[in-house]
């Protein structure tokens, strides 16, 4: 499952206690385009160990992505961060009860700038973010856009085709890879600076759009989240984008 905030925005991403794969977002833009996005990710270990160990021995992933949270610090952060109008304003990761957890804040002046940091460390996100764009009636809309940023990820060597052994242990990870998708907690919540006049959200409250997936409704939902907002333009300073 992938989005176009996910990163670490997989973006970038935020936990709670329970199910294999969890991640929390929760963006604020202000008046001016800036503002906060807060991100948290727990994953089973076990789930970790599964994508790497079918990455390495040529196994496909299904499309399941997941950010490498040992190569992740906040000192690699920040480099990321530098020139690009993003703060660290919080980070901390670690692992407990058999989970690898990471959380942190960013504060950001624009959403190309966060998500050119978010597509340097997240997987998948193949040079998409978020972004503001002009939209009818003097309303502004917050969606996806593709970048194109260029991959900051080292090209790696195609690993060979797996041999019989090795496809019999793919057939085994998979199962432990997708009983952690059946177990999914996925909740972003994006608050904008005008009144909402449409959301394609799950549910909104005020000015806050969340998006809530699932195991009692992620086979309803689309496999890609595509978050797109209208909300009132009026009084804002919001430089926009239309790419």
């Amino acid at each position: 499952m992938r989005t176009a905030f996910l990163a670490v925005l997989s973006a970038t991403s935020l936990l709670a206690v329970s199910g294999c794969v969890q991640f929390h977002s929760d963006l604020t833009v202000d008046a001016t385009g800036g503002g906060t996005a807060t991100m948290s990710m727990s994953v089973a270990t076990e789930v970790l160990a599964a994508v790497t160990e079918i990455k390495e021995t040529g196994g496909a992933t299904m499309g399941v992505e997941v950010p490498d949270v040992n190569t992740i610090t906040r000192a690699s952060l920040e480099k990321r961060a530098a020139g690009q109008g993003v703060q660290v304003v919080a980070f901390d990761k670690g692992s407990a009860g058999g989970r690898q957890t990471l959380s942190c804040t960013l504060g950001f002046t624009s959403l190309k700038g966060l998500s050119r940091v978010l597509n340097d460390v997240a997987a998948g996100l193949g040079g998409a973010g978020l972004g503001i764009a002009p939209v009818d009636g003097g309303n502004l809309a917050l969606r996806t856009m593709q970048y194109n940023f260029p991959s900051s990820q080292p090209a790696k060597k195609a690993p060979a085709a797996p041999t019989p052994e090795q496809a019999q242990r793919h057939t085994e990870l998979a199962m432990t890879v997708m009983a952690a998708l059946g177990e999914t907690d996925l909740v972003l919540k994006f608050t904008v600076p005008g009144d909402i006049v449409r959301s394609n959200a799950t549910s909104v409250e005020g000015r806050t759009s969340i998006w809530t997936i699932n195991a009692a409704n992620m086979m309803s939902q689309q496999a890609d989240v595509a978050p797109e907002i209208v909300f009132a333009g009026k009084g804002l300073n919001i430089p926009t984008q239309v790419k």
